[in-house]
């Protein structure tokens, strides 16, 4: 044996032993675990607070879940080194909280001493052992993937790196020392094969793709290492062209976030999440949210996440548009649901929105100025009514009032606020005063109808259900806004179409209706006949209806109350008439034929890029509020209404995957919802990927959407070979951006294969025969099942494309699936085919990109995005076919490509 392969053994032979000991103590703990979980819960009585019996469930899980981690994989890297001294040890790293193993010393990757992993033989670093500070040269690494075969602990493909040496893969540390004794019958074949391998091959040989998904990654390189381990309070990009690992840098860096013993080192860290803990009343584990573009990449993120150990329910990784709506129905109350609450009814498709629109983020602005004009003109000209009343108490608080809007101020509704604060015992009583002169004049309107018609309450409850269930118009905007000043008890308590409707509740909307007539008239105007109100005052007839006297000083006594209310509900002023104002500022703007063309067929209709911006809208100024709370020494945090549902929807940290493919508007709502005493935001995604049309357009938009984010690169692409790589440069520059300095990782396969293409192929039949020949090629030089997919411009190309390559597929028993809206189905084996809009951020061995021509027909300003996607997601082999001719913008390319692979 020579020195290199001694070296090898020895560290094959102390890698295996380690595995071993790390699975065994971790099996044998598992057991015990069992075994004492179900003494302690035998033992809880009803002593025991339900509180403590959770907190033991919890632990034990938690417990466990570690557990079963070592056991899966017990180790993942081995690092030599040598300290100042000359002294030399090793650490084994675990991916999750390792145990103690006598005669070892292991680390997690996520704790600070874990970065060691990712140096390379000869780099050096400053580390903390225990409590000293040591610095560590790298002797030798050893990248390990264990694997249990037969009973039996082996690591495969494992990629060693040896200061003295060089770098080496090892496809099998058990057969590194103990190579076969006797060779097999099919062995004497393969003596003759001139393509077998040996078990020891010089350099770093990339694996072949053979499962569908994010790549496994346990050990991240230097850049990325440092990336992920930025402080939990960074706000960053991360950038970098595809392969390079953004997803899996993302995913570390939550892994090692969520991790309390990887984060007790850094007691600022420590402080911050148990704040954050305290406010929202989530447990910083699961105090996260990523969002995802598509369905099909979230579901291979949530996978990823599993295998680091994080605990990802449906709940933590989410798509914008379903997030959206749950956000805007069930916590900002902004979207109608079936009990008639909710300003907005959303809408999928519109006709009325500019493509101006698509800069969204100076629609936005304007919008957002619109509201803050408003709401400080509204109650500065409310102020000054007051001050002007007849009525003493008015006038003292309405002068009050008008010292708090005599300049303006930048942080205009916390100031406001704050100032008005010290006046609400005041308003509450002219309140209190004005509500018990109108609850005198309804009792008396009621107490007169059902004097003359002791059936009334029961007649009036009939007639109210069968309006309800008529489906009448929405209520005016002035209505909206006094709604939106009302508590969810009152909202509650009005009658709902669908439900029976009580005496209360019939006498509530009896009340509303006089009311609104009541402000109609002293305003000057009429109450809308297709209104609820006005169908209930039409039935009601002038006989039924107060005297006018009685009208008269009712609305006098509602408008002052209205006024007055809305000093004391400033919150819900401004959070709750936000749907109000944008029904405003959409009608005003179309008036000027600005952004809108026209006003929907009604106003309750709005689009999803409209909601973004009545989301944005909501959540920066009520963060707004809550950080005049903070501010405040003393002064507690909102526990119910508005506030407080958003305060508890906020996050330790957000996290953003392909963020290029969302609007700038978006984005900025995402960074929302980022708690403030963390202001975690972590977004990953590439310029040159973006796929929509109103998608993240530059670096520089980023400063619009958030202060202080950091931009961090990454350049070494892990994917594709050479060939691609230079392709997708070629792609990146017919579509007008930069080409990416991408750097290949020094590997013994990184040349790669060229692409091919072929033109004429006119329907499924002619591409479903070229397609089978190319992968026929590829099945001959892989020898392995391997994955394959077949990307199509349209989700009705999907299915029969799939049945018809499936029928020639059969020869060499593989299926091709129609992976039909992006669902995945069917196994790794088969070829899938996918309509493009779904596969970004993933990668595959193979990929075919068909009817190029009809991309770019159909796509003018967007064909070499799709293009630059669906290249980019192929490993080694990458085919395109034309359903006519090349088109004249996909020439220049036409250097890169073959016919065929054939050998």
């Amino acid at each position: 044996m020579n020195n290199k392969e001694a070296v090898l053994a020895d560290i094959a032979r102390d890698s295996l032993t380690c595995i071993e000991k790390v699975a065994g103590d971790a099996e044998a703990a598992r057991t015990s675990h069992r075994k004492s979980d179900a003494s302690a819960f035998a033992s809880i009585n009803t002593l025991n607070s339900p509180q403590q019996v959770s907190h033991l469930g919890k632990v034990a899980d938690a417990e466990m879940d570690a557990l079963a981690a070592l056991i899966e994989q017990p180790v993942i890297a081995r690092i030599h080194f040598i300290d100042e001294k000359d002294e030399q040890e090793t650490i084994f790293i675990t991916r999750g909280t390792p145990r103690s193993i006598p005669g070892f010393k292991i680390a997690s990757y996520r704790a600070p001493l874990g970065r060691i992993a990712s140096l390379a033989a000869g780099d050096e670093g400053t580390f903390r052992i225990g409590s000293t500070e040591r610095d560590l040269l790298v002797d030798s690494s050893a990248r390990l993937k264990p694997q249990r075969e037969q009973g039996q602990w082996d690591a495969k493909d494992t990629e060693i790196d040896i200061r003295s040496l060089g770098r080496f893969t090892v496809g099998s540390l058990r057969e590194l020392l103990e190579p076969s004794a006797h060779i097999e019958e099919g062995d004497l074949e393969a003596l003759w094969d001139d393509e077998t391998d040996a078990n020891i091959v010089e350099g770093v040989r990339r694996a072949i793709l053979t499962q569908m998904g994010l790549r496994d990654q346990p050990i991240l390189d230097r850049h990325q290492d440092e990336i992920f381990r930025m402080p939990i309070n960074s706000r960053c990009f991360l950038s970098g062209p595809p392969g390079t690992g953004k997803t899996t840098t993302l995913i570390r860096r939550l892994g090692q976030k969520t991790d309390r013993q990887a984060l007790e080192e850094s007691g600022e860290e420590t402080r911050l999440i148990r704040q954050v803990e305290e406010e929202t009343g989530r447990p910083h584990e699961s105090s996260w949210i990523l969002f995802s573009p598509t369905e099909l990449l979230r579901q291979y993120v949530k996978e990823a996440f599993n295998k680091e150990g994080l605990a990802a329910s449906d709940g933590h990784i989410r798509t914008w548009d379903e997030f959206r709506r749950e956000l805007a129905r069930e916590e900002l109350g902004l979207l109608r649901t079936s009990a008639g609450t909710g300003p907005f009814v959303e809408r999928r498709t519109q006709d009325y929105l500019k493509s101006e629109v698509l800069d969204e983020a100076q629609w936005y602005d304007e919008f957002r100025e619109y509201i803050d004009a408003s709401v400080a003109d509204e109650l500065r000209a409310d102020a000054d009514l007051l001050a002007k009343s007849d009525a003493p108490d008015l006038s003292v608080i309405g002068e009050l009032l008008g010292e708090v809007f005599n300049r303006p101020r930048r942080d205009f509704y916390a100031h406001t606020m704050q100032s008005v604060a010290r006046l609400i015992p005041e308003i509450r009583e002219a309140i209190s005063s004005r509500t018990e002169a109108i609850n005198r004049i309804l009792t008396r309107a009621r107490n007169a109808l059902t004097h003359a018609d002791r059936n009334f309450p029961d007649l009036l409850r009939r007639e109210i259900s069968r309006q309800l269930a008529a489906d009448p118009q929405d209520a005016d905007e002035d209505d909206e806004l006094e709604a939106a000043l009302e508590d969810e008890e009152e909202q509650a308590s009005a009658p709902q179409a669908g439900r029976p409707v009580s005496r209360q509740q019939a006498l509530v909307r009896f009340e509303r209706a006089l009311k609104s007539l009541a402000k109609a008239r002293r305003a000057r105007r009429r109450v809308s006949e297709k209104s609820q109100d006005g169908l209930l005052l039409e039935w009601l007839g002038p006989d039924r209806i107060p005297a006018d006297a009685e009208i008269s000083e009712l609305g006098k006594l509602l408008v002052e109350q209205s006024r007055l209310r809305r000093f004391e509900r400033l919150e819900r002023l401004f959070l709750r008439g936000i749907p109000t104002r944008y029904k405003r500022f959409r009608s005003e703007m179309t008036k000027v034929e600005r952004w809108y063309e026209a006003t929907p067929a009604k106003a309750s209709d709005i689009h999803w890029q409209e909601l973004d911006l009545v989301i944005l809208a909501t959540l920066q100024i009520a963060n707004e509020l809550l950080n005049n709370y903070r501010s405040r020494t003393g002064l507690e945090l909102p526990a119910a209404g508005p506030l407080a549902s958003i305060r508890y929807i906020q996050r330790a940290q957000v996290l953003v995957d392909e963020a290029t493919d969302f609007s700038r508007v978006q984005l900025a709502c995402m960074n929302e919802l980022a708690h403030p005493l963390t202001g975690s935001l972590f977004l990953c995604g590439d310029i040159n990927q973006r796929l929509t049309s109103w998608g993240l357009k530059s670096n520089e938009a980023l400063n619009w959407i958030g202060e202080n984010i950091e931009r961090k690169s990454i350049t070494v692409s892990y994917r594709q070979s050479r060939r691609l790589v230079d392709l997708a440069k070629q792609i990146a520059t017919i579509g007008g951006s930069q080409a990416d300095d991408i750097v290949l990782p020094d590997r013994l396969d990184a040349e790669g294969l060229p692409p091919v293409w072929h033109a004429s192929l006119g329907d499924n039949s002619a591409v479903a025969a070229w397609l089978t020949k190319r992968i026929h090629e590829i099945d001959r030089m892989v020898q392995k099942a391997t994955t394959i997919a077949v990307l199509v411009n349209e989700e009705e190309q999907v299915e029969p494309l799939a049945l018809e390559l499936n029928d020639r597929l059969e020869e060499i028993n593989l299926s091709a699936v129609a992976c039909k809206d992006g669902k995945v189905v069917g196994n790794d084996r088969d070829v899938r085919v996918f309509n493009i809009r779904h596969i970004k951020g993933l990668e595959f061995e193979a990929v075919f990109f068909v009817d190029l021509d009809q991309t770019v027909s159909k796509h003018p300003d967007l064909f070499s995005k799709y293009l630059y996607v669906g290249a980019t997601r192929a490993a080694t082999y990458l085919g395109v076919t034309f359903k006519s001719q090349v088109p004249e913008q996909i020439e220049p390319l036409s250097h890169h490509f073959g016919e065929d692979w054939s050998i």
